[in-house]
């Protein structure tokens, strides 16, 4: 070969005139197209493959067909003409960046347009794919990946109309050569990006096993680094919105896989010890990514509308232990802050709609992990007296030593500035609670983010139980005289709400988001029931006490309204000293944000829901503490104007119960002081506040696209809303602001005529009422459920019966090519079997002549 290449550059440099860069591709193009000698053709495709990288668009446009050529002629039978032709193709559709960005004209794309203009290219390159050629193979799978990133759908369509092109892609996973086996893992992921059939054939050849064996083989999430990486990112694209590849998931039973992979202990060797081992861990950034993946896999499997798939998925959760493993990793764990938010965002979606995974978080006891004052590396804790040595195993953050009473196995725990330590055993569900409102102590957005998830977690958790709700309400009113007092998510609920934060100066410990999120998860339990909003009504303090309940004279009760409105008068008295103090803008937003989480829990309770109306305008002044932040022209924040707009419009609205403020008395307060289009005006500039319309439905889950940029937001980039109030006002504002414009008397004839009735009847009436209201939304939900779930199955067969006729397809094409080549083969049988009669015919009478012309025949031969 190489006297060849000798030969040929000779003859080029004895030419006098120096030959140009066109015609030396018109000659190696002419050698490589008619010459006899495999050498000299292999030669000249050499020639190409090195004058590609700096001519690949004269090599292109010249010599590009020849190429494709040479690819499904020769490459088959030449494996070295097959390696270097495959190199020169990559170099040719290889697109080059100008600052991350395409060239548009680059000649990269068109090549590709030229290599794919028909599937035959891409089919042949598919055979390639053996297990014997090492060069070979990894050259193919790159030219693969780069045909996938220039044109990806047409690459998609011709994989799946290649015959067994799906297998021989998934079967290079079991390749033992890590360079290749890599390249694989990153086609593969590119090649399921929003195609479901892929998806589906890829998942069908087993490529869960393959995938979740090279995780094991790597030593899992912990020891293994990018390529475990790769894998749960190739295992998440295969979900991907794709139901039917969820169900073979839990069919296959690829979910007990994964509370394994993090590390959790399995149901049969569950034990104190092995829970302390997952709940003290290092954690280094690989593995903290690598984690992060298998939560995302467990939220595609619960996420989405609903249906029978994800009340299955939910059931499958529980049972493995992975829902009890992520109650763990984000309550009791020494985990990242970033891994405590997913798995509480993933626990929300695992709880939603499902009574056996919300009984599990209310049974559950655990013991929350306090984390160090000072920062702490969790690869260096020792126990106290360890000197540093001994069998190598993770050692536990918690100062611990034995108990002074001798008792075997009991652990004293002691609290340092720079170690974990362990909280009280409490209900999971109190923990959850507890997290949100008062946080872990983590700092920064990260902090925020976690708290945020607990809250998302706990919605859930309440969401559509009315039953779920009454039971923690009923922790928050006053416990009988003889029982001890406990630690309950009503307790510490509520404890937010009756303490109100103060400050004096900027730098005391100031925390906006404690009555905030306390707001937020009161107006969850009681949203959409007046059964709730009665229960909460019987709320009360003494006096001072902050604890509910208490004996005394009832003029010195307070009730729950009574200390919502009173914090909230309190914190528009703190807001304008903070101004005049100077103590910065961020802290009268922190002011704001406390206002919101007030006025937003006043806004739930008191819709649809006269007997809190009535409670709430019992003060006269009450009415003044949302009257004056309206007229105010200056110096009150338009968020807060227009929630006291909306629950001034709420409070007319339903005033429909005989109290000292009626309807007549505050109608003409409200076109007086406040006048209608001025309350139409505060209610649409808080729609238009970006505070406000950012909120999308995962706005608990605080995704930043910057984490860099996200730790310099300020306060006004934080959480002010939840997307259920947000929709809950863009329902209904539409109507708080005609009722101010409608007549009180205009519905005066009907109480005149309702006025003989009795109290109790009444009552009778409006319980009846609200029963089946809340029957008639029952209904309601119900029924949206079952379309829910029938708009899901029906896209479902959809995308079966689609991805059944593709297949249909492809089969019928491989049938109508089977029969082709046995026609073609039952011709040439029978021209071989014209052939061999010829033969033995002539065979006969060469016989003949031989024994005419007395020649020795022998026997055998006849």
């Amino acid at each position: 070969m190489f006297s060849t290449l000798r030969a040929g550059y000779n003859s080029l440099q004895a030419s006098t005139q120096p030959q140009s860069a066109t015609s030396t591709i018109d000659k190696l193009c002419e050698r490589l197209l008619n010459s006899q000698q495999r050498e000299d053709r292999r030669a000249a495709l050499l020639a190409l493959k090195g004058l590609s990288r700096d001519w690949k668009s004269e090599v292109g446009s010249q010599a590009l067909p020849i190429l494709l050529g040479v690819l499904e002629d020769d490459a088959a039978e030449d494996t070295e003409m097959a390696k270097a032709v495959v190199e020169t193709l990559s170099l040719l559709c290889e697109v080059e960046e100008v600052d991350g960005r395409v060239l548009r004209d680059d000649s990269g794309l068109r090549n590709s347009d030229v290599f794919l203009a028909t599937p035959t290219a891409l089919h042949t390159l598919l055979t390639l794919l053996t297990p014997s050629h090492f060069y070979l193979r990894f050259f193919t799978l790159q030219l693969l990946g780069i045909l996938l990133a220039n044109r990806p759908q047409q690459v998609q369509q011709y994989v799946l109309t290649a015959a067994g092109g799906i297998g021989k892609l998934v079967e290079t996973l079991n390749d033992s050569r890590e360079i290749i086996r890599n390249e694989s893992l990153l086609l593969l992921i590119a090649l399921t990006t929003q195609n479901a059939d892929i998806q589906k054939l890829m998942a069908f050849e087993g490529a869960f096993d393959k995938l979740f064996g090279i995780v094991r083989s790597e030593g899992g999430i912990g020891a293994g680094g990018i390529v475990v990486q790769d894998c749960l990112a190739a295992v998440a694209g295969l979900l991907r919105w794709n139901v039917s590849n969820q169900n073979y998931f839990r069919e296959t039973t690829c979910i007990p896989m994964l509370a394994p992979l993090l590390l959790f202990p399995r149901p049969n060797a569950m034990s104190p010890q092995s829970l302390a081992t997952f709940a003290f861990q290092s954690w280094s950034e690989q593995k903290v990514i690598n984690a992060g993946l298998v939560i995302s896999i467990v939220r595609m499997l619960v996420g989405g509308a609903g249906g029978s798939g994800r009340s299955q998925n939910q059931e499958a959760l529980l049972k493995t232990g992975l829902t009890r493993c992520l109650i763990e990793m984000a309550l009791a764990s020494n985990a990242p802050a970033v891994l405590k938010a997913q798995s509480l965002n993933a626990l929300a979606d695992i709880m939603r709609s499902s009574p056996e995974n919300q009984a599990m978080l209310t049974s559950l006891i655990i013991t929350p992990l306090i984390p160090p004052a000072a920062p702490s590396s969790a690869e260096t804790y020792t126990q106290d007296g360890d000197d540093g040595s001994g069998d190598g195993q993770p050692r536990s953050s918690v100062d611990t030593a034995r108990s002074e009473n001798g008792g075997g196995g009991e652990l004293d725990v002691r609290s340092t500035s720079t170690k974990w330590r362990r909280g009280e055993s409490v209900p999971a569900v109190v923990a959850v609670t507890n997290l949100a409102v008062n946080g872990d102590g983590t700092p920064g957005r990260e902090g925020l983010r976690v708290r945020a998830a607990a809250a998302n977690l706990f919605t859930s958790y309440v969401a559509g139980s009315t039953e779920t709700q009454l039971g923690v309400l009923s922790t928050m009113l006053a416990p009988p005289p003889d029982s001890e007092h406990t630690l309950s998510s009503g307790s510490v609920i509520l404890h937010a709400l009756r303490s109100f934060p103060s400050t004096a100066s900027r730098n005391d410990v100031f925390d906006s988001y404690v009555p905030f999120f306390a707001c937020l998860l009161f107006s969850h339990l009681i949203m959409h029931s007046e059964v709730c909003k009665e229960v909460a009504r019987k709320i009360y303090f003494q006096g001072d006490e902050t604890s509910p309940g208490g004996m005394g004279d009832e003029d010195d009760r307070i009730t729950l309204v009574g200390v919502l409105v009173g914090n909230l008068m309190m914190a528009q008295r703190e807001q304008a000293q903070s101004v005049n103090a100077g103590l910065g803008p961020e802290r009268v937003l922190e002011w704001s944000r406390i206002m919101v989480g007030y006025l937003t829990a006043l806004s739930v309770w008191m819709w649809e829901s006269p007997g809190t109306v009535k409670e709430f305008l019992s003060e006269g002044s009450n009415l003044q503490v949302l009257i004056q932040p309206i007229t105010q022209s200056s110096g009150v924040d338009s968020v807060v104007q227009g929630l006291c707009t909306y629950l001034l419009g709420i409070c007319y609205e339903y005033n429909r119960e005989p109290g000292p403020i009626t309807r007549e008395t505050l109608h003409p307060i409200l076109q007086s002081r406040v006048g209608p289009d001025q309350f139409v005006s505060r209610i649409l500039r808080l729609r238009e506040d970006p505070r406000f319309r950012n909120v999308g439905p995962n706005v608990l889950e605080l995704i930043d696209e910057d984490d860099a940029l996200a730790e310099d937001l300020g306060e006004e980039n934080g959480l002010w809303f939840d997307f259920s109030f947000v929709e809950f006002l863009k329902t209904n504002y539409i109507s708080v602001q005609r009722s101010i414009l409608i007549d009180p008397h205009a519905s005066s004839g009907n109480s005149q005529s309702m006025s003989g009735i009795s109290p109790e009847v009444l009552a009778a009436l409006r319980a009846s009422l609200a029963a089946q209201t809340r029957e008639l939304d029952e209904l309601r939900d119900a029924l949206r459920s079952l379309q829910q779930e029938r708009d899901q199955e029906r896209l479902a067969v959809e995308a079966e019966f689609a991805s059944m006729s593709d297949t249909i397809l492809s089969l019928r094409q491989q049938l109508e090519a089977a029969q082709t080549a046995k026609e073609e083969a039952d011709r040439e049988q029978e021209d071989l079997l014209v052939l061999l009669d010829d033969l033995n015919e002539k065979r006969k009478q060469d016989k003949r002549r031989m024994r005419a012309a007395a020649l020795e025949v022998s026997e055998d031969e006849d």
